[in-house]
């Protein structure tokens, strides 16, 4: 049986499609129903954790599939953004390449071993969201400040987990 946090875990993946469709239609009033329809798929990001560990629901199918929900919503609405114009290329390469690296090194960890989400890889996804959800609806300095801010911790956090998790892997 699925539990409470683990629908809100399910519910980015669902919403991802519809926040891209409506980010890749031509009125800008859809960019502003898929940004609130994005705020709403992030802050779920926030509280299927919170919920779980409330609830004492933790288990094996949150702690899979809540990250790999954030990539698909953080992957699937920066594309369109990108085939619009709006988001940098680089910047999804850099955010796709850490993302291999760290689930690829998560995949091949000794058995036993556990790699929890460090504070610097929260804060990574926050400016990621923020990121994203700036240049879905404006222009200029602030949604620029926020993709270089969030392309630079996503480097370092991907830099930290591989020099950090390196001897514990097993190939």
């Amino acid at each position: 049986m699925i539990k409470l946090a683990d629908w809100f875990t399910l519910s980015r993946v669902i919403f991802t499609p519809l926040v891209a469709v409506m980010w890749a239609l031509p009125a800008l009033v859809w960019h502003w129903w898929g940004l609130g329809l994005f705020v709403v798929a992030g802050l779920t990001d926030f509280a299927d954790g919170r919920i779980a560990r409330a609830r004492n629901e933790t288990g094996k199918f949150g702690s899979y599939v809540d990250p790999l929900a954030d990539k698909i919503l953080v992957l699937g609405t920066a594309a369109v953004l990108i085939s619009d114009h709006r988001l940098s290329v680089w910047w999804f390469f850099i955010v796709l390449m850490r993302e291999l690296a760290v689930t690829t090194l998560r995949s091949v960890l000794k058995p036993g071993a556990s790699m929890p989400a460090s504070r610097l890889a929260k804060w990574k996804t926050i400016t990621q969201l923020f990121a994203i959800g700036a240049s879905s609806v404006l222009t200029g300095p602030i949604p620029e400040v926020l993709v270089v801010l969030s392309g630079i911790l996503t480097v370092v956090t991907g830099y930290e987990y591989i020099r950090g998790y390196w001897p514990s892997i097993e190939i």
